[in-house]
């Protein structure tokens, strides 16, 4: 399969998680949060060796839950400085990597909780896209390549309308570097663990 074909497969399974008929009752719900990634690596040209480092990442989750097992969501992630490490200056300051996933959540439902926190596991398919340059203009990244993430965590509702969301997922590409110059440099991973604040609709 062709890398467009791959891009715009992965991007309809992606859309499919996300537009099938919701649950019954189900409930829109808004979560920005803040953490930190962690692990992971690529072959993408990292010059500061930067992409297993710990830093910060920040994003937003939009998802649909009901009282029964199946939910739906849209995530959306963004790494700040991912090329960049602080004892070094061979990438200009603005690196990133942005990810955006459609994904289904699997959680107890709060009949089981007893409205205490609602664990769930959730899974799906998108893109991740990386940019970064050099000082000399010589390596500039701009790529865009399909994905999968997999994760767990708990919801907890603080009020009717207002909770808290503790999420811990991994993000791999599917793309990966066979030898062939097609290929050379679209493998990318990481995990990410961060909190949220819950906003239902």
């Amino acid at each position: 399969m062709t890398r467009p074909s791959r891009l715009r497969a992965t991007l309809l399974l992606a859309l499919s998680l996300v537009f099938v008929p919701a649950p019954a009752r189900a409930d829109l719900f808004l979560a920005p949060y803040l953490g930190v990634k962690f692990g992971g690596g690529t072959s993408i040209v990292d010059l500061e060796l930067a992409a297993g480092e710990s830093t910060t990442t920040l994003g937003a989750t939009a998802f649909l839950l009901s009282d029964r097992i199946l939910g739906y969501e849209v995530a959306f992630g963004y790494i700040p400085r991912y090329f960049e490490k602080g004892d070094r200056a061979l990438i200009r300051p603005g690196s990133y990597v942005i990810d955006l996933a459609g994904n289904v959540i699997v959680s107890l439902p709060p009949q089981v909780t007893a409205g205490g926190l609602r664990p769930y596991v959730t899974g799906g398919a998108g893109l991740i896209h990386a940019e970064a340059a050099d000082f000399l203009g010589i390596f500039q990244v701009r790529r865009t390549v399909p994905a999968f993430s997999v994760g767990v965590g708990a919801i907890g509702l603080l009020t009717n309308n207002v909770g808290v969301r503790f999420d811990v997922r991994y993000l791999r590409s599917f793309t990966k570097d066979d030898g062939s110059l097609a290929h050379v440099g679209r493998r990318i991973d990481y995990s990410r663990a961060t909190v949220g604040l819950v906003l239902r609709f």
